[in-house]
């Protein structure tokens, strides 16, 4: 706790001082006119920092350990304090609602200067055992009336008070030591104050050491402890007895008037009862934190009565094999590691510096070697803020700390020890991929589902890709993967394996155990090439040698089921290299077995001719390749499942594709208009899951072509006339129908994205049916005028997200919108709403979360009703140039970004 605490206090060394008297001086003033004679008043901060150092330093013995906890914990609250009326100060005309916070503030201030001689009287001589008891309660006191002032300061402290929507600040000040963690500060807050669970709930908050749980509950007892009639913070070592925890939380929340105990029965046993009777008919909240293991719950739990008033416990633990209690009132919250985001923020806001611009990249080394971990960022930035800002030194650190395994090489061995074989294969997966690459999820499931029996998945199993994603989040839950990027909605975008974890020698070897003898496959069975690493491999020189005998390859590829290539050169030279290998290798019957083909990022790879006869092939990855073209002979690949061509040039997809009976997932090219042609008689995509980025003009074979493609999940369809002419206008219309109808026979679509532009590249027409009936629908994407506003109320209430573009919707959207019951990201952009009014009605948008409103011009006023919105974290609004007021009910709104 003191790590959090020192961060703190380093992070506000040289703000500013503040008098009382309103002015600002070379001192802080911490105390008005004295309430008692012969002191002599502390005029500085650091008078009044020494005074409470003296106190910590004494306060070193069982019986002070307690207390000196909290008079640390007041000294960074105190900080807080003095940081908002500096804000206060500086302002000409604070309102009336800042004056009077700043009285009651200074109140606090002169009072616990009192309690502070009365402190250091009796602590001269330590040896009053009753200290603690006396004083603790006051000293806690006062922590619970700095929190209520911190947080009633809440309105004026994040957000700058201002007329101008410009000057509305993003952040608050507190809000960077909670990076990553905003999720479960709501979750459990809620949790924590809810009316509609009135049971006793407990609550595990469970992560590896380092993951940031201790500070994430100090937060929000910190800010919730007030709203509870008792309340105890309890650390715990796996040393203490249940005795003494029992003992510490009496003390805490029952302080010196409890009750001698008797003795007529055991100690654990009379504790338990005295607390029972203390607590039954109160409200309490109590954090457990560092609970060993799950067992030391089991012997405290009787002690907490569980009564129908609200009562909340905390605990926080390393135990990742914690029961799953059937019981509704047990909640867990798993810690995962920071995404790469979230991790370079802490870091930056860690450090007492401004990066240096020759400095940023080695920078991103530190955060990607600190793999997430909030407290190891943390204590990176502050060595880092104490180093000479130079690139030697900044090199010198970072290669001490490549060496550090961090906490992972107490958990590996335990956990992977116990786990099963399909958990390591997904493990080993990881080392075919550079070590800082972050891999898309979308890559990696298709990946796992094609390679079929290293997940023991069984043949054409329509619920294969759930299992694989299921693994993935269970390495993630253990922080053995650490999710990289998230997307807007919250889920994963891409990850990798932890860096420290990756290198950790053990560990790659306990999850390559298995592969030889387990699967019986020979060495190579992945074949990866890494053309930029340091240490050149065989595979490497047999793709960029020219040497090789054919005996050599059969030798080493007969058997391979999965070849990668990680060749980002840019020229001709990668591609032309790769499609000689592909050659030569199929050529004499190599690959054959071969499952996976992974070229994505290879600069247009040449595709060898030879490619048809990789029949077992599940998965051809061609992104980024910046392609041409595909052969017709595809059409062989009977067994293939993905196939990615995204961000590649090709326009049209050969006519032998419909014959891809086994096809799920087909990423295509939007901006380079990856056309179909019209089907074979009585070809269909029967199997196809997913269609992105398909481009249909007037030509486009939409009925009894693409219609036919019933069982869609994922749908993204760019529409464009490609002629001004009438006819052509007209023909255009009926296609856009015909999408509308296919759309709405969809009736599997999780995600839809549509977009309809004219003639002139500008926005279309869109011809959208209700969409009531699609039940599974949880994103919608729309760009282009809504020719039947109204279905926007007829949207499925399973909607989490909606973007809407260029709609040109005359009628206020918010009404119909905020009945959603699980909407959280809803974004109007460019023209979506042409009106002057918008209203959010009484309790609208009861989930949202992130809100952005673009250019819409005619906006002047926006009414947030009482209730609307209370879950909204973020704010976006650009070129809104007419809005010139942000509704009253948005006080509790974290980030606001606005932009002229």
């Amino acid at each position: 706790m003191a790590y959090w605490h020192n961060y703190f206090l380093e992070r506000r060394r040289r703000r500013p001082n503040y008098s009382f008297e309103g002015q600002r001086t070379g001192r802080t003033s911490l105390t008005g006119r004295r309430r008692r004679t012969g002191r002599r008043r502390r005029t500085s901060q650091a008078e009044f920092s020494a005074s409470l150092g003296e106190l910590i330093s004494r306060l070193t013995v069982r019986w002070g350990l307690q207390l000196r906890s909290r008079l640390e914990e007041l000294e960074i609250k105190l900080s807080d304090m003095f940081e908002v009326l500096d804000r206060i100060d500086s302002m000409n005309r604070p309102n009336q609602a800042m004056s009077d916070w700043a009285t009651k503030a200074k109140g606090v201030i002169r009072s616990i200067d009192v309690l502070m001689d009365d402190l250091l009287k009796r602590a001269l001589d330590f040896t009053d055992i009753f200290l603690e008891f006396e004083f603790r309660p006051e000293v806690n006191r006062y922590l619970l009336s700095i929190t209520d002032l911190l947080r009633d300061a809440n309105d004026f402290r994040n957000i700058e008070v201002s007329n101008s929507l410009t000057q509305r600040s993003n952040q608050n000040s507190e809000e960077t030591v909670v990076i990553g963690f905003e999720e479960h500060v709501n979750e459990i807050t809620e949790r924590l104050l809810s009316l509609n669970e009135p049971r006793r709930c407990v609550i595990f908050i469970v992560g590896m050491e380092g993951s940031g749980k201790t500070f994430l509950a100090e937060s929000i007892y910190d800010n919730n402890a007030a709203h509870f009639q008792a309340h105890a913070w309890v650390s715990i070592s796996q040393e203490r007895s249940a005795e003494d925890i029992l003992q510490d939380i009496m003390e805490k929340v029952i302080g010196s008037d409890h009750q001698e105990l008797k003795g007529k029965q055991s100690l654990k046993e009379e504790l338990k009862q005295m607390l029972q009777n203390f607590l039954r008919e109160k409200r309490y909240l109590i954090v457990l934190d560092k609970i060993p293991m799950s067992g030391v719950w089991d012997d405290l739990k009787d002690a907490f009565p569980d009564q129908s008033n609200g009562s909340r416990i905390m605990i926080t633990t390393r135990d990742m094999d914690l029961p799953l209690h059937a019981d509704s009132g047990i909640f867990h919250y798993k810690m995962q590691l920071l995404s790469t985001d979230e991790s370079w923020t802490l870091f930056k806001n860690t450090l007492r510096m401004d990066i240096p611009q020759e400095l940023e990249q080695l920078g991103r080394k530190f955060v990607i070697c600190c793999s997430g971990l909030p407290l190891t960022i943390k204590k990176m930035g502050e060595l880092l803020s104490d180093k000479e800002a130079t690139k030697e030194e900044w090199t010198r650190v970072l290669n001490e700390l490549k060496g550090d395994p961090g906490p992972w090489s107490e958990i590996s061995n335990k956990v992977l020890g116990e786990s099963p074989l399909e958990l390591k294969r997904c493990l080993q997966y990881f080392y075919l991929f550079p070590e800082e690459f972050e891999i898309p999820v979308r890559r990696l499931i298709r990946l796992w589902v094609a390679e079929e029996d290293m997940l023991s998945l069984k043949r054409d199993d329509e619920f294969s890709e759930n299992k694989a994603q299921t693994f993935l989040m269970v390495l993630i839950d253990l922080n053995f993967v650490q999710v990289t990027n998230k997307k807007q909605n919250g889920k994963v975008r891409s990850c990798r394996l932890p860096v420290a974890l990756r290198r950790l020698s053990s560990f790659e070897r306990l999850v390559n155990t298995d592969s030889k003898s387990s699967s019986g496959l020979p060495k190579k069975v992945w074949v990866v090439d890494h053309y930029n690493n340091t240490e050149p491999s065989e595979t490497s020189n047999h793709i960029h040698g020219d040497n090789t005998n054919n005996k050599t390859l059969r030798d080493s590829y007969k058997r391979s089921l999965s070849f990668f290539s990680f060749d980002f050169r840019e020229g001709s030279q990668p591609g032309e290299e790769i499609g000689n290998f592909l050659d030569r290798c199929i050529s004499c019957r190599c690959f054959l077995w071969l499952r996976v083909l992974d070229l994505e990022r290879v600069f247009r790879p040449q595709l060898p001719k030879v490619l048809s006869k990789l029949v077992l092939l599940r998965y051809l990855g061609l992104r980024w390749t910046y392609l041409e073209s595909l052969p017709s002979s595809i059409s062989n690949l009977l067994k293939l499942q993905t196939l990615d061509v995204k961000h590649t040039y090709i326009s049209s997809l050969p006519q032998s594709i419909w014959k891809m009976q086994r096809l799920r997932h087909l990423y295509l090219s939007e901006s380079y208009r990856s056309r179909f042609g019209p089907p074979p008689r009585g070809a269909s995509l029967k199997d196809l899951q997913t269609l992105w980025g398909v481009f249909v003009d007037e030509k486009s074979p939409v009925k009894n072509g693409l219609d036919t493609l019933k069982y869609l999940r994922k749908l993204g369809v760019a529409c464009r006339c490609m002629s001004n002419q009438e006819d052509v206008n007209h023909a255009m219309s009926l296609q856009l129908k015909a999408v509308a109808k296919w759309i709405q026979n969809l009736k599997l679509l999780q995600s839809l994205r549509l977009k309809s532009h004219d003639e002139n590249n500008q926005p279309g027409n869109l011809y959208l049916q209700s969409l009531l009936g699609h039940t599974k629908l949880s994103s919608i994407y729309l760009l282009g005028r809504l020719k039947t506003p109204s279905v926007i109320s007829k949207f499925p209430e399973n909607l989490i997200e909606i973007t809407l573009s260029a709609s040109a919707l005359s009628e206020d959207p918010m009404q119909k919108l905020g009945k959603l019951p699980k909407l959280r990201i809803l974004q109007l952009f460019s023209e979506s709403y042409m009106g002057k009014y918008m209203w959010c009605p009484e309790d609208s948008f009861p989930h949202l979360q992130v809100l952005k409103l673009w250019k819409l011009e005619e906006l002047e006023y926006w009414i947030v009703l009482g209730g609307a919105l209370p879950r909204l974290r973020d704010l976006e609004i650009r070129s809104c140039a007419k809005l010139h007021k942000l509704p009253d009910g948005l006080q509790h709104v974290r980030h606001v970004s606005i932009e002229p």
